[in-house]
């Protein structure tokens, strides 16, 4: 940076200069004052090798950005809706023809699944100036998978160009050990991708695998490799959900494909296409294709393959799947419903995850798959039935090298005095109440992330008695409490005391929805010194009035209050001091949050969905004339559409 900066004299003569990259970390490092770069950077680049220099430079320009600097950047958008139609017709039609009425609707379409990408459109665009300009065609490209327009952009020299070089630059910034994560991220689907795709990563330099994930992520979206589709409540970790763009996960495939990296197959051709059978990661978007038998004599001859991901839409049908892949460490079969325990999948050793759907009980000799580190089972009909209650085997504490285990609504076994413990286990699912006993937390002390399911009964200190236990689990930093039949508001009669008088002080989100409890009860959970996320739903806290007292909340970020009967709610002084998120959705009783938003300094955006238009003209009006703005989105159930002021 010193050397381009030195051919850039800053002579005072009001020049700028203007820097183009894919890469947000070097647009952010760009725009840093000299005195604000590593040290090792200003003084002797010699002093610390390449990869030191680079992880301060990006911790510094990541700092950058989360401190809000970097006015100076411009990150450029994808096309909308109508920006989009209108490119395409340029491309399509010469100057001054209009479009036929007839290929409008056609056409719209055509556009949007450009994804809002320039380059894409008016590739299509040029393909289509060449076709027929008939409503059956253009529908047909209107209708057909994103392939077949991909496919047209292919007849352009420009385009393949780019697929070459997006290509080549992929796979220059990919280590060799984060390859195993590519064909996860990028084969499931050009739609959604999740912090799952990390699943099968390996562990270094003393770093978690999540620490890794979150890690990688970041510099993927940091790349424009992936795009963020949800962000996460969750400020240190900003991203829920992502993708890549249809044209980007089009060419990947292609090219994993040509280099036998990973194959997705969709279609009956894919399913029998030569070099399948060398492939080592597989991706099948049709679980329906199983059942063919070409196909499936094909996906036995596939004996060196690792991953195997069934990402097709839900099917509650019997599909056969063949077990014989002896060297799989991925099986993410959650969208196939197993009617009876595929016992087959014990002879695979080597798995690492092992997701899929199935109604019945665990048998005991789930323990055989030592390996294991995510196991994920989800019920087709979820439910919870005490006569019907399901236990995990006991076999179950001897699965070590557990790190996530996700099982709706389902005990894990009471522990004898020789059962071991789990000391990997960091993040348990879907757990029933009952289960969270002191016995039971005990040996899963090391928990960050834990999911209760709670079935109400006559008795309500009974059901909650879940809470008595979780300060045992020092390291919990997510919890999420959600009762499966919460009942109508006056049939809930709250305990005499708070259920959770004591919670994890090192507690940063907390999600708790159907309880049904007075809003007195909210001061345990207000002096949470960590917490920085609070979820609310489905009348969590119950009754007319909600006061917050002063000095409370002090380091919540993100809060949600979702389906309360809440009137009144008011704040006393330094509460909620660095709330930067505030939801408001489905309170239609809710008059007046007045003194909450004016001493909030610090609030970024307010969300009120569904609720009165009062409530959001008086926010409205005491937002305005803030020195920092307050993004303010006002939005109806019955109205798609959001309007933002």
């Amino acid at each position: 940076m010193d050397a381009l900066i030195s051919s850039f004299p800053d002579d005072e003569n009001g020049s700028r200069i203007m820097l183009t990259t894919r890469i947000e970390d070097v647009a952010h490092f760009a725009t840093m004052n000299k005195w604000e770069w590593p040290v090792s950077e200003r003084l002797s680049p010699d002093r610390e090798s390449r990869d030191q220099i680079v992880l301060k430079v990006r911790t510094k320009a990541t700092r950058h950005r989360m401190l809000g600097a970097g006015k100076y950047l411009h990150r450029v958008k994808f096309l909308n809706e109508k920006e989009s139609w209108h490119l395409l017709r340029e491309h399509v039609f010469a100057e001054g023809e209009l479009c036929p009425p007839k290929l409008v609707e056609p056409g719209k379409k055509i556009a949007e699944k450009c994804e809002g990408l320039p380059l894409a459109i008016i590739a299509v665009g040029k393909h289509l100036s060449k076709a027929k300009r008939t409503l059956d065609y253009w529908t047909k490209v209107a209708e057909t998978e994103n392939s077949v327009i991909i496919g047209a952009d292919e007849e352009t020299t420009k385009m393949d160009l780019v697929h070459k070089s997006l290509a080549k630059t992929s796979k220059d910034f990919v280590p060799k050990w984060f390859k195993d994560l590519l064909p996860i991220t990028l084969a499931k689907t050009s739609e959604d991708s999740s912090m799952e795709c990390f699943k099968d990563l390996k562990s270094n330099s003393g770093k978690t695998l999540e620490d890794f994930a979150k890690e990688y992520l970041d510099q993927l979206v940091s790349r424009s490799l992936v795009l963020v589709r949800q962000n996460s409540s969750n400020s240190d970790h900003g991203i829920k959900t992502c993708k890549t763009h249809t044209t980007y996960w089009h060419m990947c495939v292609k090219e994993a494909g040509k280099d036998m990296f990973f194959h997705v197959i969709n279609n009956y051709a894919n399913g029998i296409r030569k070099g399948v059978e060398s492939g080592r990661r597989l991706c099948i978007h049709n679980n329906v294709l199983f059942g063919i038998k070409d196909v499936y004599k094909s996906m036995v001859s596939v004996s060196n393959a690792r991953s195997l991901l069934c990402t097709g839409p839900h099917h509650q049908y019997p599909i056969p799947i063949h077990f014989s892949l002896r060297l799989l460490r991925v099986l993410d079969a959650l969208t196939i419903r197993f009617y009876t325990f595929p016992i087959e999948v014990l002879k695979l050793v080597q798995l690492r995850y092992l997701a899929f759907t199935y109604n019945k009980s665990l048998p005991a000799s789930i323990s055989k798959l030592w390996n294991l580190q995510y196991l994920i089972v989800h019920r087709q009909y979820p439910s919870i039935n005490p006569s019907r209650s399901r236990c995990l085997p006991i076999e179950i504490w001897n699965m070590q090298e557990l790190r996530h285990l996700e099982v709706m609504g389902i005990d894990l076994p009471y522990p004898n005095f020789a059962t071991p413990l789990l000391p990997n286990l960091l993040t348990l699912l879907g757990i029933s109440a009952e289960s969270c006993t002191e016995e039971v937390l005990g040996r899963i002390a090391n928990l960050k992330r834990l999911g209760i399911q709670i079935e109400l009964g006559l008795d309500a200190a009974q059901s909650l008695s879940c809470f008595d236990h979780l300060s045992h689990l020092y390291g919990l930093q997510t919890l999420k409490c959600i009762v499966v039949n919460p009942k109508p508001s006056f049939q809930v009669v709250a305990p005499a005391t708070p259920p959770f008088s004591v919670f994890p002080s090192g507690l940063k989100k907390l999600t708790l929805s159907g309880l049904g409890l007075p809003w007195e009860y909210m001061s345990v959970i207000a002096q949470l010194p960590k917490l920085e996320i609070l979820k609310l739903r489905q009348y969590a806290f119950q009754g007319p009035v909600w006061k917050v007292y002063d000095s409370q909340f002090l380091h919540l970020k993100f809060l949600l209050l979702e389906d309360t009967d809440l009137e009144f709610w008011s704040a006393g002084g330094f509460s909620f001091i660095l709330l930067k998120h505030l939801i408001i959705s489905h309170c239609y009783k809710l008059k007046d949050f007045c003194t909450v938003i004016r001493g909030i300094l610090s609030v970024e955006m307010i969300e009120l969905v569904d609720c009165s238009p009062s409530l959001a003209a008086s926010a409205k009006k005491i937002l305005e004339g803030r020195l920092n703005p307050t993004q303010l989105i006002v939005s109806s159930s019955e109205d798609d559409g959001k309007r933002k002021s």
